[in-house]
């Protein structure tokens, strides 16, 4: 976990949560017909080769080994990256979000919130809010919740987070244009057993892609 606070149950409104989940259930396709992209950091590679103001200021939530920031090699002239992340046996440039008073282009977290509870992942959602500048995006990744076997792999996973109501708790912080993607690498061979499998998949309300990204904008004013 990386916010080391527990949000007041008394400061959730759950009925305009539920509105924000029930909008993005209308809104959103199903799962088969989300976009595809590689990876995060493909994503955010575009993002930063096309950003008007150089550099791009960065955060990376829950950073880990900061990987993140040896993906992003090709445009590395282009940020000022900096890291967070509660593990101490590991440099970051700051370990509890709490600290942080600047706010960033784009603020990341990599499959963080699955670790968390229902009121600690809205907690966290509105952190990452606070973090990123007027203007700026979140991207979040998380396992995705329609693939039969990849939450559970992991025995520190909390609680999986659908695609539908990640959309509606990045609203519910602020957060507009939200856009949800599903990352996979389309090879041949896959794109042959995707095509193979594809009524069983819709049937079973299964997908194959492991990871979603969510992608969400912090108003301007």
């Amino acid at each position: 976990m990386n916010v080391n606070r527990n949000p007041d149950p008394e400061t959730i409104n759950w009925s305009d949560l539920n509105r924000w989940r029930q909008k993005f259930r209308k809104t959103l396709p199903p799962i088969h017909a989300l976009p595809i992209l590689p990876s995060l950091a493909y994503w955010m590679i575009q993002r930063i080769e096309n950003a008007e103001k150089k550099p791009v200021t960065v955060l990376d939530v829950g950073a880990g080994p900061r990987n993140l920031f040896e993906k992003l090699e090709p445009v590395k002239e282009a940020i000022i990256y900096k890291s967070q992340d509660i593990d101490r046996s590991q440099y970051q440039d700051y370990y509890d979000t709490g600290d942080i008073t600047e706010t960033f282009d784009i603020v990341t977290t990599s499959e963080v919130i699955e670790h968390l509870e229902t009121r600690e992942k809205i907690s966290f959602v509105d952190e990452l809010f606070r973090l990123t500048k007027p203007g700026g995006h979140v991207a979040l990744t998380t396992p995705n919740a329609n693939h039969p076997t990849i939450f559970w792999r992991d025995f520190t996973h909390v609680m999986p987070i659908h695609y539908l109501d990640l959309a509606g708790v990045l609203a519910r912080a602020g957060f507009t244009d939200v856009a949800i993607y599903r990352l996979t690498k389309m090879s041949f061979r896959k794109r042959l057993t995707v095509w193979y499998y594809k009524r069983l998949l819709k049937l079973l309300h299964c997908d194959f892609a492991q990871s979603i990204l969510a992608i969400a904008k912090r108003p301007n004013a």
